[in-house]
């Protein structure tokens, strides 16, 4: 671990491993959070100077009080303004002229208020960007760093606890809540927390500020997030970036994941992509672990820090030992729930056990020791040896171990866990139903985390192996190869463009479109329908009318000029009966695909264009099997966007590699064109793209262009 005077932090240092602490505003008052914060210095053991501040006071918790930061020997690293909201432009402003490197706010009233807060809070973010003070908050619980007893904060925690327990997750959060109950919980495991950031109202310093800090922190191992909206999405994805980069795995729970997409529903995109999808799509670019409960989020964490080094699974392959078949059975059905595989244990593995299990014991996968293997000293004798052999066992990409009760006895299993576990090579994970006292904090002295329900286990199993799966994937944005696009020259100003116009984009962008052309007379449809070739689809062209085949506004597979002609009068009374006029009639050439995909692209107000393929057709809704990312993307990272497709993972069968290849060459050539769209919002969708034996072709498309289009948040 770096040194204090390496910066262990980088720049964020003085504020998350301060040598010395001003509290303005503490006294002895009862209810007073600057002394309740200076006797939590001295609880926890700080290391450094602890000096309070407060004009009418002459000590505080029996340490020597300062009227002013003038006063004080030498500036502070961090100073902590416990004082009332009005009172903290005017302190932060003294920070500034006494050259305070950071500050916490712990006070509300600001955005999170009335206007006046909100006024309040601007000024306060214009005085530190116009100064050094890097500053947490406001309206936060604060900081706490355990490895250094740093307690730069007010949380009931730090009565209920006598000490800290030094941890390798750091957290931060946007609800102070959360965050201690968070670390609470990882105390009372028995592994706690190294650095706790609860970061408020972000007036100054962001999530992605304090994530770069704890990536550059030797002594963080997983990094945890709460987060309810992203203050700075740019940042946010360097951020993640940069984890991944370093190998620092970072754990998410974002809140307000139901917020309603404000697209409009005009194409399948809008009910298909909503916020929410889109932090789907950074979070599995950036191989970050999207959980969804703050349970989830701290036992994924805590797993993921108990692994040695290297021990990621290679892929979603299980081994679990029970002692008792019932669990085995039921723990199989969760993981296939979870994507993992139970496979059969090898031949030579189950020849190496078959003369040391207990005679009811079975070697197929899940292994039942049965109770046997501890109750019986002799089986006890030969467990460690059972233990170390499905600890390596070939094909096999993580063992989960499952234990329950075994009062006196479980002591020596912890044991012999613990010890297989530092030899193994793979990844293990411990589930102990009922686990007797002093089991989980002797396993958590060694770092092992305890799940005290065998699905839980299995359910940050099948984090760590998706984990694993998103650091291999090859989605990654390229740079545009498109910025000369003359997109004005197809659209001026429309809100709804449609079929006959996208299909002019797509080909001039070099796309496969399937032949076609308007027709406004019955007599140009049926030219059209000679030169594109038979047989031929026929659709309406109407901005107004965009769900065609239920206004009884599409025909397919027309093989005749006659039967072209009859249909285009057909759809002329039908237009009349909406109460619609036609700019004309789509005459295209009837493409034949075996698979029916959607390609999207719309323009996301905090991370961009992002680009996304699923199953298309008239199954686009009903099955719901799309997926995103940020355009544009290459053809490789195409063709690993599309594996992630449900469909397509279930049914390999359904493209064979050529065909996984021409439509991966589609989608990266259509996230080129997209990532040059000019406009503030836009939906551009091709539904369906059908893909043949050997090409492939659009046969569809809509685009919608703001300000009509409301784009989500």
């Amino acid at each position: 671990m770096k040194s204090l005077g390496e910066q262990p932090f980088g720049a964020l240092t003085p504020l998350l491993a301060p040598r010395s602490v001003a509290v303005i505003g503490a006294s002895d008052r009862a209810g007073n959070l600057g002394g309740l914060a200076v006797g939590f210095l001295q609880k926890f053991g700080f290391r450094g100077p602890v000096w309070p501040v407060n004009a009418g006071r002459s000590s505080v918790a029996g340490v020597p009080c300062f009227r002013d930061l003038g006063a004080l020997p030498e500036t502070p690293d961090l100073a902590i303004l416990a004082v009332p909201a009005e009172s903290v432009v005017d302190v932060a402003r003294d920070c500034i002229a006494a050259g305070v490197p950071s500050a916490i706010v712990w006070a509300g009233g600001f955005a999170e208020g009335d206007e006046d807060g909100r006024a309040r809070q601007r000024e306060l973010t214009e005085l530190c960007l116009g100064s050094a003070l890097k500053l947490c908050g406001p309206n936060c619980i604060g900081v706490i760093n355990t490895a250094i007893g740093l307690t730069a904060s007010f949380s009931s925690l730090m009565t209920e606890i006598d000490h800290f327990t030094p941890g390798r997750v750091s957290m931060i959060s946007q609800s102070g809540g959360i965050a201690v109950n968070a670390h609470a919980r990882a105390q009372a495991l028995g592994l706690g927390f190294r650095v706790t950031v609860s970061c408020g109202n972000e007036a100054a310093l962001g999530i992605p500020d304090f994530m770069r800090a704890l990536i550059d922190d030797d002594g963080t191992r997983v990094i945890a997030v709460y987060t309810e909206g992203i203050s700075d999405p740019a940042g946010f994805v360097d951020a993640l970036a940069m984890a991944r980069s370093r190998g620092k795995p970072v754990v998410v729970l974002k809140g307000g994941a139901t917020e309603a997409s404000g697209r409009a529903a005009l194409a399948h995109t809008g009910r298909l992509a909503g916020s929410d999808r889109t932090y789907d799509a950074i979070f599995r670019e950036f191989a970050a672990i999207r959980v969804f409960s703050p349970d989830e989020m701290l036992e994924v964490a805590l797993q993921l820090a108990s692994l040695p080094p290297g021990c990621l699974p290679a892929g979603n392959r299980v081994l679990i030992s029970t002692f008792g078949g019932g669990s085995g059975v039921i723990a199989t059905d969760q993981c296939a729930r979870e994507g993992l595989e139970v496979p059969p244990l090898d031949a030579e593995t189950r020849r190496k056990l078959a003369p040391i299990l207990t005679p009811l014991a079975s070697s197929m996968n899940p292994v039942d020791l049965t109770p046997g293997s501890m109750t019986n000293p002799k089986n006890r004798e030969t467990l460690p040896e059972v233990l170390d052999i499905l600890a390596h066992a070939p094909g096999i990409d993580q063992y989960l171990c499952f234990s329950s009760g075994f009062g006196g006895l479980a002591p020596q299993f912890a044991d012999m866990f613990d010890q297989v576990r530092v030899r193994a090579e793979k990844s293990m994970g411990l589930s102990w139903l009922a686990p007797p006292e002093g089991i989980v904090p002797r396993l958590a002295a060694s770092g092992v985390m305890v799940f005290t329900e065998h699905a839980r286990l299995i359910r940050a199993a099948a984090h760590l192996s998706r984990y694993a799966a998103d650091l291999r994937h090859r989605i990654r944005v390229v740079t545009p190869d498109r910025t000369g696009f003359p997109w004005f020259d197809f659209v001026r100003g429309e809100s709804v463009v449609t079929e006959d116009t996208v299909a002019g984009i797509l080909t001039a962008a070099g796309l496969p479109v399937a032949p076609g052309r308007i027709a406004r007379t019955h007599d140009e449809a049926v030219a059209v329908a000679q030169e594109v070739g038979f047989n031929v689809a026929m659709k309406v062209i109407s901005p107004a009318i965009t769900h065609r085949a239920a206004a009884g506004l599409v025909a397919l597979d027309i093989v005749t000029g006659a039967a072209v002609a009859a249909t285009f009068a057909t759809f002329q009374a039908r237009a009349g009966e909406l109460g619609q006029s036609l700019d004309g009639v789509w005459v295209q050439h009837m493409f034949r695909g075996r698979v029916e995909l959607l390609v999207t692209a719309f323009r996301d107000r905090e991370f961009g264009v992002i680009v996304g393929c699923g199953m298309g057709g008239g199954m686009t809704e009903i099955i719901d099997d799309v997926v995103f990312t940020r355009a544009p993307i290459d053809a490789a990272g195409a063709e690993d966007l599309l594996r992630r497709l449900r469909t397509l993972r279930r049914i390999p069968a359904l493209l064979n590699s050529n065909q996984t290849r021409l439509a991966a060459d589609f989608i990266a050539g259509f996230s080129a064109l997209v990532a040059t769209a000019p406009w503030p919002g836009f939906t551009l969708e091709v539904n369906p793209l059908k893909i043949g034996e050997d090409s492939v072709a659009a046969v569809d498309g809509l685009l919608i262009i703001e300000p009509m289009v409301q784009l989500s948040s």
